[in-house]
């Protein structure tokens, strides 16, 4: 029998086998870290990407908190105007109906009434003058109870004066203007 050595076969065989097995070990470990890699790659895109929407969003939020801070004090300011608007319409209502009475009042009053004082004072006009008869002062207070600009007319004090006329105080209660 023929002896044969075996053991540098089985040596080169098991050195073989080792480098098999250490190059699929790196392989399967460079695959590995390969994968984790590319999920750590992914998981960071997707972060900054959520970093960067959040800036965006912030950024956007930070406008729109600015742009309805501008809006409400625009509204003030609008509302302010249309107040300033509304107190000069206002005005300029009462000074129409005030000079329309101004024009009116030598119309209404009688031939025989003249008036001495006109007095306006915390929400009345108060009038004195002269008449040559009662019945005159009675006529001129209806005259200007018909007005609009007046809530209400009472006779005041009426004296007869040496002369045969008569003084006469009414007080007309202002009556707040309106919208025409």
């Amino acid at each position: 029998m023929l002896a044969v050595n075996l053991l540098p076969w089985r040596a080169q065989r098991w050195r073989r086998q080792q480098q098999r097995s250490l190059l699929l070990l790196s392989g399967v470990l460079a695959s590995t870290l390969l994968t984790v890699l590319l999920w750590w790659w992914h998981g960071d895109r997707l972060r900054c990407g959520q970093a960067d929407a959040l800036r965006d969003l912030t950024l956007t939020l930070a406008a729109l908190q600015q742009q309805l801070s501008q809006q409400h004090a625009l509204q003030q300011q609008r509302n302010a105007l249309w107040a300033r608007w509304q107190a000069a319409q206002q005005q300029q209502r009462a000074h129409q109906h005030w000079q329309r009475f101004w024009l009116q009042l030598p119309v209404l009053m009688p031939d025989t009434l003249w008036l001495s004082r006109l007095e306006r004072r915390q929400g009345q006009l108060l009038l004195e003058g002269v008449a040559q008869s009662v019945a005159a002062v009675s006529d001129f207070r209806q005259q200007l109870r018909r007005q609009p600009l007046f809530a209400a007319v009472r006779q005041g004090r009426v004296q007869r004066q040496a002369n045969g006329d008569y003084r006469f105080t009414l007080s007309a209660r202002l009556q707040e203007v309106t919208d025409e």
